[in-house]
């Protein structure tokens, strides 16, 4: 891309982020989000989920506020995980509230059985719940540092399996950010979910997601989708300062490509949608949801192309 055309974006990108929706504005709006079942497990996800980055590192009463217009707006899933900083200590008060009219979903990335449990115990302690609707194995990408060690004997499955058979984990699931280990994952265990970036961008040039998606579906596993609205990596000369402090990766600004993006993903075997943890752009996605329209073959051909330019650069495979 030249640099006059991207700087060019950039200032576009800045005059769309000032236009992202208030609260208030979403809410007069009138609308509810659809939910969808995830799988068989009896649950039903609203499309779009709440995830718990937006609450890192931002006051409780922020944090409330932001709750509170989300279950208004039809939002009952909510996602955090005990490696995402003070997120679970954020949303505690809000969740306990309101504990029994939403799904919580949280997440260990510790691999063996022994951390796992200490983990557990923790969020269930900050989060003040004995169970979990949804309770995942987290970020498994390699075989040998993720999969072997967390299904191995004294690994974090035997722990969670344990968990499971008390009720304390009422749908075990995993996320991964590889195909061999989420396609290995699936091998392993009858999960009754996970999580996988489905992006359009990683999907179309990295051709990342399809063969997970795949089997997935004939295996009958449901999937929530993260990083759906991810463009790409960050072009090496954008400038640090720049960036949204909760998105590691460039995340979709233009609201046309964001919302084809959505759409394209929800039109996906997809249950829910995970936006950005910068609370701004989760007000954008939600703006989205006025159109959820299944996608068309000519605007699947649109983004497979954008997708495909020379300057794109997918966040997934790495």
């Amino acid at each position: 891309m030249k640099r006059r055309t991207f700087m060019g974006a950039m200032a576009a990108s800045a005059a769309s982020m000032a236009m992202a929706p208030s609260w208030s504005s979403l809410l007069a709006a009138g609308r509810t989000l659809p939910k969808r079942p995830l799988g068989n497990t009896g649950l039903n996800l609203s499309v779009i989920g709440f995830g718990g980055v937006v609450a890192r590192g931002t006051p409780p009463e922020g944090v409330d506020r932001v709750v509170g217009a989300s279950v208004d707006l039809g939002i009952n899933f909510f996602d955090t995980a005990a490696s995402y900083g003070n997120s679970e200590e954020m949303m505690a008060p809000s969740i306990k509230s309101r504990r029994k009219d939403i799904i919580l979903a949280t997440k260990t990335r510790e691999r063996s059985a022994e951390k796992a449990q200490e983990e557990f115990e923790r969020s269930c302690e900050i989060l003040g719940t004995d169970y979990f609707d949804m309770f995942l194995v987290h970020s498994i990408q390699h075989l040998d540092r993720d999969i072997e060690p967390a299904f191995a004997k004294g690994g974090a499955m035997e722990y969670l399996l344990e968990r499971k058979k008390e009720g304390q984990i009422r749908h075990l699931g995993f996320s991964a950010h590889s195909t061999e280990a989420a396609l290995a994952a699936l091998d392993l265990y009858e999960f009754d979910f996970f999580y996988l970036p489905v992006s359009y961008v990683s999907y179309f040039k990295g051709n990342f997601g399809p063969a997970v998606l795949a089997k997935a579906q004939e295996m009958g596993v449901p999937c929530v989708s993260l990083k759906a609205m991810a463009r790409q990596n960050w072009p090496a000369d954008h400038a640090r300062e720049d960036r949204p402090e909760k998105c590691w990766y460039e995340p979709i600004e233009d609201p046309e490509e964001a919302s084809l993006a959505l759409r394209w993903a929800l039109s996906q075997p997809i249950t829910s949608v995970l936006p950005p943890g910068n609370e701004e752009y989760y007000r954008r996605t939600l703006a989205l949801s006025e159109n959820l329209d299944p996608i068309t073959p000519e605007e699947t051909e649109r983004l497979r192309t954008m997708a495909m330019a020379d300057e794109m650069n997918p966040l997934f495979p790495r």
